[in-house]
């Protein structure tokens, strides 16, 4: 039965519900417990997918050895297909970037210098030990949510830190929905919705403020921009891992993307 969606807060719950929130969470988490992958094959994925942004590249990289990846990730630098989100790692300059990232070491030693128990103190280290790795706000947030969702090693985000180190996307999304309020108030509405569910990946927390964050961000393509559907971003990665079918058992399943009708925003339950 197809359900319309008008208020932000079902299209939140919804997201949340379905695990169209970010499936790869899910995914990372998912088979890094497996008997099949475990933690190093979950780390090396992870990492090449942070550098590169895409699942199916992730997977080749990941199927190499600890020892095995870096030489594997630098010889295939030239050809490997990038996500729109890292479409711009590209010539020497991302090259010397992957190098600099090696040179911290295997995977998951790479992971343990990134991470950080805080957000702030995460971007500290960041800039004072990841110079010229290409680790921007946006990718910085990303290291976060692949550290504490994916991996398991917890990364704190207060509210006032969300509100500071949002990217720009959801920013606008807020801004635009609502239009006199706040960043903070607008990230601290939107966690309220959602706060009793369970976030992706690793089950040790319910949604907050990153979920909150990626929630605005897909609030936008839903309701301004149209762009996006419900049950997409899951369909996405499954069209990318679909040369890889034995991985697929670790993404959430897909869901019809006609089981959500996109109905008019009813505007004044924004501040509902």
């Amino acid at each position: 039965m197809t359900k319309n969606i008008t208020t932000w807060q079902e299209f939140a719950r919804e997201t949340v519900l379905t695990h169209d929130l970010d499936p790869m969470y899910d995914f990372i988490y998912t088979a890094g417990k497996s008997e099949n992958k475990g933690y190093d094959w979950a780390c090396r994925f992870a990492l090449h997918f942070f550098m590169f942004y895409h699942a199916g590249e992730a997977i080749q990289a990941a199927s190499y050895s600890n020892e095995e990846f870096w030489d594997y990730t630098l010889n295939t630098y030239d050809k490997v297909k990038r996500g729109t989100e890292r479409r711009h790692y590209r010539s020497d300059k991302g090259f010397q970037a992957t190098k600099r990232i090696k040179a911290k070491g295997l995977p998951l030693s790479v992971w343990m210098a990134l991470q950080r128990p805080e957000y702030e103190a995460m971007m500290t280290n960041i800039k004072r030990n990841f110079i010229g790795c290409e680790i921007g706000p946006y990718f910085a947030w990303k290291a976060m949510d692949l550290l504490d969702r994916g991996l398991g090693l917890p990364v704190y985000l207060t509210l006032a830190e969300a509100a500071k180190y949002m990217p720009d996307e959801p920013r606008k999304c807020a801004a635009t929905l609502w239009p006199d309020e706040p960043i903070p108030w607008v990230l601290e509405e939107v966690k309220d919705a959602i706060h009793d569910l369970p976030a992706p990946g690793c089950p040790d927390r319910n949604c907050s403020f990153p979920e909150a964050e990626t929630v605005l961000c897909m609030l936008k393509g839903y309701f301004i921009t149209k762009t996006h559907v419900i049950g997409d971003d899951i369909a996405e990665k499954h069209a990318q891992l679909a040369a890889f079918p034995e991985y697929l058992q670790y993404l959430p399943p897909k869901i019809d993307l006609n089981d959500y009708q996109r109905g008019p925003l009813d505007t004044p339950t924004l501040s509902a």
